[in-house]
């Protein structure tokens, strides 16, 4: 599957952000990306505004600078003839 970003775009606040939109946390430092799955932060972070969370985050190399990429997944093209 791959991520396809919607460039340029951020809900502002995480709950504005429709659940059929996928999340990916990418670290500026290193380039890794994950899959961000929003029911794993605390009651307390519900609302914050996205600058807020990003800040918080922290990437496996140690940097805290991440930024959260809202976008969609697409399945892979798979050739079929038949």
């Amino acid at each position: 599957m791959r991520f396809l970003p919607i460039k340029d775009w951020s809900p502002g606040y995480l709950y504005v952000c429709p659940r059929h939109v996928d999340i990916r946390v990418r670290c500026e430092t290193c380039g890794i990306e994950k899959d961000f799955d929003r029911d794993t932060l605390p009651i307390a972070l519900y609302r914050a505004e996205v600058e807020d969370i990003e800040r918080r985050l922290k990437c496996a190399c140690g940097e805290k600078k991440a930024r959260l990429l809202f976008g969609h997944l697409e399945a892979a093209a798979t050739d079929e003839k038949g």
